[in-house]
């Protein structure tokens, strides 16, 4: 164990004074005795803006047979009320799994951060994503060479200008990883990543390969994949993506596979909801998207065959509410002292809908060029024939070009290329809407209770609902945009207005459409505008409501009423019955007939009832006295000789006796008993 001296390489400033000072720097422990290995330090980085004072430590340990890491930072921002940032994570992994054959366990790690947060990565970067190395390896990360440089994990982790790990006030993380081998082939890593704050955000990171053959040192291929998944619930956002690492190769070390996949949706209140991409690789220029779509590299492979041939193969594709485009292309070089050869050939599609309309272009290029000399003069000599073929529709026509090394010539042939869609008639356009059934509809949220009966329905062209009386809520929306709300059949006022349609398939712009619902009730029609109501918007795909094909060049035209939520006022009770007729009121007779209690005829018989006062007062006193449980205990048990069954009886009448005072509104009548 050893004190750094100040000043120190990689720019580490003294612990005791984060910034400066003449004091040691730090704490460094760097022990080997194979296979055992430690290696650590604890010290603080100079500092600038935007952080004020970073204090950050790191252990490596290495057995032979388990590693394990711990790594963290104490973060003091710059400025005023800047609250501190603290982060921990830590690994423990093995080269020999635990658990059964077919998977096997080598590694877990957990971390969690306060007032802080992880930058996610990209698929095609998870093979350099620290907490993921973590659990392979701990000493790689940050590594140029075999030698493990704890200084060198930390200033990965929290070094500027873009550290994996940054203060970020109000904010919290926690994560979770694991390492894994499946049937002995497949070895992954993946890891949980859940952050609060600012922004709810859950990952789910991961990367697997497996290498042919699984044993020796001799490989035909490594594949290795990255896999991103990011749920952001709050802001209406859903991302995925895989792709290639370096690792990543076939038949040949030299054989490099590259680029991934893309995808994005947006749902909730997020402003562009409904909106989706499916992206691979790298989208060219000429085709370009709206930049909140995925951004993926370039996807392909580059194959050095020797110091002779090159290979070089790309490959996008691109999937939107708007179009599906895909493409790519096929470079291959020969270069042999002063002989060079080519082949470059390239492929381009797009198909739009709404309206439907494809654009599709190939073209191969194959050229010879040698190289010689002359007394002392070099002179090239280039050969190069190609053509290319570009086809659209509709109407379908297209053009060729034929290149030849001395000249060049497009022939074109069919309709000449569209610079706009033509206008579609109504009926055309109505082939590109949904089908009516589900183009407007009615949802039952609350109060539903069922379909109505069969005289309800014979009354109706469609299906009654049976709701509560107590209160009811449905939604009517539909997947056009409306301009005029109507909660009437025959009402002429609109209770809610939006701006004009514009039909883009149709070219047309200002018109009207409207929405109207009402109440079928007793076989009349019942207005809805005492119901109380809450509009629903949403986007609406440009292609079809648009003015101009290329208006924000997203596809989605945002905050359009599409619909409405009503709620049933509040039940009216009123201040009386209402009329009750003579069978509401009427009674079955008793038999036989005759005198019967409290009939209003019949002359009073007996003792005349007094009400001589005390009477609860003496309920209270006597009711758990020793005489009353004694006399109760007789009763009960000469009920018992004689075969009733009365089960387990109160003991305790304490509480009737305090029952008594507040149970009696007025002091019960008597009559003498006898």
């Amino acid at each position: 164990m050893r004190v750094l001296e100040s000043p120190m390489v990689r720019g580490w400033s003294p612990i005791g004074t984060p910034g400066g000072g003449d004091v040691g720097n730090g704490i460094s422990v760097n022990y080997e005795s194979p296979p055992l290995r430690i290696a650590g330090a604890l010290t603080a980085l100079p500092v600038s803006p935007p952080y004020k004072a970073v204090i950050g430590g790191t252990l490596l340990v290495d057995t032979g047979t388990f590693n394990g890491s711990l790594m963290g930072a104490y973060v003091v921002p710059d400025g005023n009320g800047a609250q501190p940032s603290l982060f921990a994570y830590g690994s423990l992994g093995s080269e020999t799994g635990i658990g059964l054959p077919c998977f096997q366990v080598r590694g877990i790690a957990a971390g969690f951060g306060w007032n802080s947060r992880v930058r996610v990565p990209s698929a095609e970067a998870l093979g350099e994503f620290p907490f993921l190395v973590a659990l392979d390896n701990p000493g790689k990360i940050g590594a140029d060479d075999d030698e493990v440089d704890p200084l060198s994990v930390l200033n990965t982790l929290i070094g500027l200008p873009n550290p994996w790990v940054r203060p970020q006030e109000g904010d919290l993380w926690l994560a979770a990883g694991l390492a894994f081998d499946c049937f002995a082939s497949l070895r992954g890593r993946m890891m949980a990543l859940v952050q609060t704050g600012s922004d709810l955000t859950i990952s789910l990171l991961g990367a697997g390969g497996a290498e042919l053959p699984t044993k020796g040192d001799w490989k035909i291929a490594r594949v290795e994949i990255g896999i991103e998944a990011t749920l952001r619930p709050a802001a209406g956002e859903l991302s995925f993506s895989a792709g290639f690492t370096e690792k990543t190769f076939l038949i040949d070390p030299n054989c490099k596979l590259r680029g991934g996949v893309g995808m994005k949706f947006w749902f909730g209140k997020h402003p562009k909801a409904g909106d989706f991409a499916l992206i691979l690789g790298a989208i060219p220029q000429g085709r370009e998207l709206p930049a909140r779509y995925p951004k993926q590299q370039p996807a392909g492979l580059t194959w050095g065959i020797g110091d002779t041939v090159n290979i070089t193969g790309t490959a996008y594709a691109a999937l939107t509410p708007k179009s599906l485009m895909a493409g790519g292309g096929l470079d291959v070089t020969f270069h042999a002292g002063p002989l060079r050869a080519w082949l470059h050939a390239r492929v381009d599609a797009l198909v739009e809908w709404n309206p439907f309309y494809f654009d599709v272009g190939i073209g191969v290029r194959v050229g010879v060029s040698a190289t010689i000399k002359v007394w002392f003069v070099k002179i090239t000599i280039s050969i190069e024939v190609g053509v290319s073929v570009r086809v659209w529709g509709p109407a379908v026509g297209g053009e060729a070009t034929v290149h030849l090394w001395f000249i060049s010539f497009t022939i074109g042939f069919g309709a000449d290329r569209r610079r706009e869609p033509p206008a579609l008639d109504w009926g055309g356009f109505q082939g590109m809407l949904p089908p009516p059934a589900t183009m407007v509809r009615t949802t039952a949220i609350s109060g539903y209770a069922g379909e109505g009966t069969a005289a309800a329905a014979a009354q109706s062209a469609v299906k009654p609902w049976l709701v509560d009386s107590g209160g009811f809520t449905f939604t009517a929306d539909t997947q056009a945009p409306v301009s005029k709300l109507f909660l009437g059949h025959d009402s002429t006022t609109p209770v809610e207005t939006d701006r004009t349609v514009d039909i883009l398939p149709m070219q047309v712009k200002g018109r009207h459409s409207e929405l109207r619902v009402w109440l079928c009730f007793n076989r009349g029609d019942e207005s809805l505008t005492d119901w109380g109501r809450t509009l629903i918007r949403g986007n609406v795909v440009n292609g079809l409501w648009g003015t101009s094909r290329d208006a924000g060049g997203d596809g989605l035209i945002p905050d359009r009423i599409l619909g409405v939520r009503l709620i049933s006022p509040p039940v009216d009770y009123g201040e009386s019955t209402g009329f009750i007729d003579e069978k509401g009121i009427s009674f079955d007779p008793i038999a036989p007939d005759g005198s019967q209690p409290l009939s209003a005829g019949e002359e009073p018989s007996g003792a005349e009832p007094q009400r001589p006062g005390g009477v609860i007062e003496k309920i209270q006193g006597g009711i758990d006295a020793a005489g009353t449980r004694s006399n109760r205990l007789a009763l009960t048990s000469a009920l018992g000789r004689l075969g009733s069954e009365l089960g387990t009886l109160d003991s305790d009448l304490s509480g009737y006796a305090r029952a008594a005072g507040t149970a009696f509104t007025a002091n019960p009548m008597l009559v003498p008993a006898g």
